[in-house]
């Protein structure tokens, strides 16, 4: 005669289990928001950077905009920057 093994039944979580679960959870937020609020915080200091070149097409701001376009990132894949420097008429 066959016989399927049955699996065993799940019990309902322990309290410890949900407090480990709802800390992990909780981690993983506070990581979402840190890294959300580290680019935000790069993005304004990429954008005066940006700004201030635009204006005097100093030299070397170039160095600290690619720095920051690459931390831009790192942090999120999708952030893209034309490195092209379009120089002022002479």
């Amino acid at each position: 005669m066959f016989h399927r093994s049955v699996p065993p039944a799940k019990w309902p979580p322990t309290a410890p289990e949900v407090s480990e679960a709802r800390l992990r959870r909780f981690l993983k937020d506070l990581d979402t928001y840190e890294r959300h609020l580290a680019f935000e915080r790069t993005l304004d200091a990429f954008l005066d950077v940006y700004s201030h070149w635009r204006r005097t097409h100093d030299e070397r701001l170039k160095l600290r905009l690619v720095m920051l376009a690459f931390e831009l990132h790192r942090l999120d894949p999708q952030f893209q920057f034309d490195l092209s420097f379009q120089e002022a008429a002479a």
